[in-house]
Order: C-alpha cells, then sequence, then structure tokens
C-alpha cells in the first residue's frame, strides 16, 4: 500500500501565505494563471467553477464563483485517509502550524467535519476535515457570511 501523503507544516504555511498575498483579479477567466503561478493544472473549466489537480490528483483544487467572480479556492492537503486518526492529527498539526503564521484562529468549529478559520481584511483562510481528508480554503468574507447564514436558516428549518 503506498504512504499517505500530506503537506507537511511548512508547506501548508506556504500554501495559505502565498495564497493570502496572490495579486490577481479574482475572475474566474484568470484561474490559469493562478494555477500556473502555484504550479496547479486545471482539468475542467464551466462557467461558475475550475476544477484542477493541485497535486494529489484530479479534483484535489476547485475554484468557484458566480456572474466571473471568484468566491472560494478550494486545495486538498492530504490524501483520502484509509484510519481517521491520520486525518485528526495531520489537523491538529496543520492548526497549529497555521496558528503560528497567521495568529490565533478567529473562528472553530469542532466535531466531524471540524473547521478552523483565519479571518483577515476580505478574505477567510480555513482548515477543514472534509470526509476522510483535509482541505484547505481561501474565501472571500462575503461569500462566507452569505453561506453561515443559509447554514443557520437551514438548520432552524427555514430553508
Amino acid at each position: 500500500m503506498a504512504e499517505w501523503r500530506r503537506l507537511g507544516n511548512r508547506e501548508i504555511v506556504e500554501l495559505a501565505t502565498r495564497l493570502r498575498a496572490f495579486d490577481w483579479s479574482w475572475k474566474l477567466a484568470d484561474v490559469p494563471a493562478l494555477a500556473r503561478a502555484f504550479g496547479w493544472q486545471v482539468r475542467t473549466t464551466r462557467p461558475d467553477w475550475v476544477l484542477l489537480d493541485t497535486g494529489f490528483g484530479v479534483g484535489s483544487g476547485r475554484v468557484h464563483g458566480r456572474s466571473g467572480n471568484v468566491q472560494g479556492i478550494e486545495v486538498q492537503v492530504t490524501d483520502y485517509a484509509q484510519r481517521q486518526e491520520q486525518v485528526r492529527d495531520a489537523f491538529a498539526d496543520m492548526t497549529g502550524a497555521l496558528s503560528v503564521a497567521l495568529g490565533n484562529p478567529t473562528a472553530r468549529m469542532p466535531g466531524e467535519s471540524a473547521e478552523v478559520r483565519w479571518a483577515d481584511g476580505e478574505d477567510t483562510v480555513q482548515l477543514m476535515v472534509v470526509a476522510n481528508t483535509l482541505q484547505m480554503h481561501l474565501a472571500r468574507n462575503s461569500y462566507l457570511a452569505a453561506r453561515d447564514r443559509a447554514i443557520e436558516l437551514e438548520k432552524e428549518g427555514l430553508m
């Protein structure tokens, strides 16, 4: 069986800080330039999303948006794990490393689909457990606020 891969702590910090600092238009049409800058491959392009290979296979990255504007960038940062403790350990390690680099998290959502956020200016870095892998997202704060509100309305049975 192949060894389970994950970004190291230095790599996750570099990814988060480079993504946050990357100077670009936040337009879906410019995702190929973003992909080139990060060494990623564009696999599929649709009007409201672009599928990427970020090093963990086809579909390991996704950029989504609306009306040509990017709302978020999603990057898989581990292989799919056979054991959930691999994901938990990597989540704890990466959260610690990102906290040193980005400061204390601005939000923590514990649970099976745990998430930690570092909000700043116009965007938020998110480290998330997604089933048996970890993803790092960079989302526009306006998109994240609307998404969070929709989730709350759904929990309240209003959606």
